[in-house]
């Protein structure tokens, strides 16, 4: 099973618009939602240097990482649905 965890935070503006953008992409891949605020261990577990910060993980394992949120929608989809 896939899933991506998406590390934000309540004050970062481009967190938000990497929201609404993930929010508009017809995905099977479920998104679990990370404020680093309130689970620093999940922050220290995946090293989260940066957010936004979107981890891949297949079977339970990171694949992949994508940091920030200058990405297109057409990227964000490819790499969702990869």
């Amino acid at each position: 099973m896939n899933k991506v965890l998406r590390f934000t935070a309540s004050w970062c503006l481009p967190c938000k618009s990497l929201a609404r953008r993930l929010e508009s992409i017809n995905t099977q891949t479920e998104i679990e939602v990370i404020d680093i605020d309130e689970q620093d261990q999940k922050v220290i577990e995946y090293n989260i240097r940066s957010i936004p910060t979107l981890v891949f993980l297949k079977d339970g394992k990171e694949t992949k990482r994508m940091l920030g949120a200058r990405h297109s929608q057409d990227e964000l989809e490819e790499w969702l649905n990869d």
